[in-house]
């Protein structure tokens, strides 16, 4: 990896139970408002933490920055079956509780300030989740593209403590 690139490892059982965690306590529970949450609760770990909760990856969709992995996850639930999830159309139902064990104390933290920040206001949410980030990702896509990578490094540069928190990301993934 150049020591330009910042990336995390993702780790799917923690993404599944962050959605859990989300579908079971925001309102209307549903695909879109799922991942906007999981995007905005990125930012808050990573501007408090320094990493993002399942070490999800992100692009630019019309619709807003998309945890490309776990919104790959709830397009499969819609498929199959899943004693933990149901995905129907646009609807996300927890059919059990998170597993707490695979969060964090900061995980929750930044959950719950997402969820208090963005649950009942989602002009609010819409237009956080349109970034700066997601705004140079989207205008960058070439030959009609429907999506976009967008770098953590980008990501961070949207967050008060860009220039530490990029240097420290830096740092950590050089070794």
């Amino acid at each position: 990896m150049a020591t330009s690139e910042i990336a995390f490892d993702f780790d799917e059982t923690k993404a599944i139970e962050t959605i859990l965690y989300l579908a079971k306590r925001i309102s209307r529970s549903y695909k879109y408002k799922i991942c906007k949450m999981l995007y905005l609760a990125d930012k808050a770990s990573l501007e408090r933490y320094g990493r993002f909760i399942s070490g999800e990856s992100y692009s630019a969709m019309q619709q807003g920055a998309t945890p490309s992995k776990s919104y790959d996850i709830l397009k499969r639930i819609e498929k199959e079956s899943n004693n933990d999830l149901r995905v129907t159309g646009n609807a996300v139902v927890a059919l059990r509780d998170a597993n707490l064990d695979y969060l964090s104390e900061s995980d929750i933290e930044c959950l719950d300030l997402t969820i208090a920040m963005y649950d009942k206001n989602p002009q609010k949410m819409y237009d956080d989740a349109h970034d700066d980030a997601w705004g140079k990702a989207w205008e960058s896509r070439k030959g009609g593209k429907r999506s976009a990578d967008i770098p953590v490094k980008s990501i961070a540069h949207t967050l008060s403590n860009y220039r530490n928190l990029v240097d420290y990301l830096t740092n950590r993934s050089a070794k």
